[in-house]
């Protein structure tokens, strides 16, 4: 199905918000990031050697608790910039958590074909890497960013809608859905978007700005 094109009428608010919130995919930047760390080779425990030598099975050790709620709420709760960026950095660190080889090479080559505004390509590698780890809110929301960039804004919409249905605390999938849905001038529902980053992440950068710009444009006052 061909792309439909948009040339929106964007507000001087939406132009700074786009400055920090592209719809494109950077590996070093804090909306994608992919981590370049390989996992450590750990040496066996000396339990480990005891069992394997005793022939017993060591007891499996229990499951650690997912610490991103925490973050998040502490992220909630933050008394300064400094520490609503820290912990943005924290949060978003412990989404990409976990990921395959195969997947980070996916993400890789996506974000090497957004650069080149090959759209098409940059959409089927994140696919792939959907299919290799669907749990991964974060992968769809690299694919609305995608899809957004490509004019795909209803698709870019359905992504995120499943991307904030796993991870509704992720502040950077509310900015974005905020960002295409003013674009589509859909101005009560790019504000309700926009109050919801100041939920999650009261500190985001340009946030209460942009929640001010958007009432403003609703109440048809220039901005």
């Amino acid at each position: 199905m061909p792309r439909r094109s948009f040339s929106p009428v964007l507000t001087q608010s939406t132009a700074l918000y786009r400055a920090v919130v592209k719809p494109c995919l950077l590996i070093s930047s804090a909306a994608f990031v992919v981590l370049a760390i390989s996992p450590a080779r750990s040496e066996p425990s000396p339990q480990a050697t005891h069992s394997s030598v005793s022939g017993k099975a060591a007891p499996s050790a229990k499951p650690k608790p997912d610490p991103l709620p925490k973050v998040n709420d502490a992220l909630r709760a933050a008394k300064t910039p400094a520490e609503a960026r820290a912990l943005e950095r924290r949060a978003e660190t412990l989404r990409q958590k976990g990921l395959s080889a195969s997947t980070r090479l996916l993400l890789e080559n996506a974000d090497l074909s957004l650069k080149d505004h090959n759209y098409r390509k940059a959409e089927a590698a994140l696919d792939n890497a959907l299919v290799l780890q669907p749990d991964k809110a974060f992968i769809r929301r690299g694919r609305a960013r995608v899809r957004y960039a490509a004019g795909d804004f209803e698709g870019a919409i359905s992504d995120l809608g499943v991307a904030l249905q796993k991870d509704p605390d992720d502040p950077l999938s509310w900015q974005l859905l905020s960002q295409i849905e003013e674009e589509r001038h859909d101005m009560k529902a790019a504000l309700a978007a926009a109050q919801q980053v100041l939920v999650v992440d009261p500190w985001a950068a340009h946030g209460a700005k942009r929640v001010k710009a958007l009432q403003t444009a609703m109440d048809g006052r220039p901005i």
